[in-house]
């Protein structure tokens, strides 16, 4: 974030890391019904957290490349999190699971059950900025970035049972979505040595899913296969927000501490249907998600010194 550690026809190149959250919706796995004949409870896995990494390299121009904007940066973004969920059934109890389409159960002498969800993403951008001087210690950079980001989100439900079969489910949902993105980043050096950098933006962007949803069993026939295909498309708004303390390590190298917040209104994932005895076919549902990133950052410029 704010005005890169190199002058005029220098280059830049930058690496961080750290702690990835994402708060967004929860994904159904298997089923538990405690005491025999009685009520059954789903059981929700919450991927949120993981790890992200990212690295970027620009220019710096000099003289304008478009309107105002003299420095050009492409960057590349990736974040992982997981999260899973084991039970074994107690005495008289049972470990159940509903196949894809929701019109078969499959009951009876579940001992144990697992679920597992991975979300992965990978962001790809260049942006455009321009530094604005608002005094001798405080600058603003502002950014217009497109991008295109990448949602896969994969889920694998495992039941097994004491009389005849394993029954299987999983989803898999793949989403793009592009878009553009504009940003002010206010930097302010608080010593000679250490600045308050900040981030807010907004953009919009559309986005294309497709979704594979299928179980199975290992019965003979399987009775408990199903397949089913969805997509969903549309368009949503992405906001920006970030804090960091940049320390200088040299007149062309920084290294900062940061945490940034990314929201987007709508992003594809799976609906699974419920393991309860009424239950809807699985699809693709647009949900909203929140993704926290906290981690250092080092920022080192090819070239002379920036002004």
């Amino acid at each position: 974030m704010g005005k890169a550690p190199v002058g005029p026809n220098g280059y830049t190149l930058s690496f961080d890391g750290g702690y990835l959250h994402q708060d967004g919706p929860d994904v159904t796995g298997h089923g538990i019904v405690v005491t025999s004949g009685g009520p059954e409870q789903d059981t929700f896995v919450s991927p949120n957290d993981g790890y992200f990494v990212g690295g970027q390299i620009g220019y710096e121009n000099g003289t304008p490349y478009l309107f105002d904007f003299n420095r050009f940066e492409v960057y590349l973004l990736y974040g992982n999190a997981d999260d899973s969920a084991r039970n074994t059934a107690p005495p008289l109890s049972d470990i159940i699971l509903k196949n894809v389409d929701g019109t078969l159960l499959g009951a009876g002498g579940g001992l144990t059950g697992r679920t597992k969800v991975e979300r992965e993403t990978w962001e790809v951008g260049f942006r455009l900025e321009d530094d604005d001087v608002v005094n001798a210690t405080t600058t603003v950079t502002w950014a217009f970035a497109p991008f295109i980001r990448s949602f896969e989100e994969d889920t694998s439900t495992l039941v097994t049972t004491t009389l005849c079969c394993e029954f299987r489910r999983g989803a898999s949902v793949d989403a793009l979505l592009y878009g553009i993105a504009v940003s002010a980043e206010p930097e302010t050096w608080l010593t000679s040595n250490v600045a308050l950098v900040g981030r807010v933006g907004a953009g919009i962007y559309g986005y294309d899913a497709d979704g594979k949803f299928r179980s199975s069993s290992n019965g003979t026939p399987d009775i408990f296969a199903a397949t089913i295909s969805d997509n969903d498309s549309g368009v949503g708004f992405r906001g920006l927000l970030g804090i960091g303390l940049k320390v200088k390590l040299s007149q062309t190298a920084n290294l900062e501490g940061f945490a940034e917040a990314d929201y987007f209104s709508n992003v594809p994932t799976a609906h699974l249907t419920s393991n309860k005895i009424v239950g809807l076919e699985s699809h693709v549902q647009d949900d909203d998600l929140w993704e926290l990133r906290t981690g250092l950052r080092i920022t080192i410029g090819l070239g002379s010194a920036p002004n």
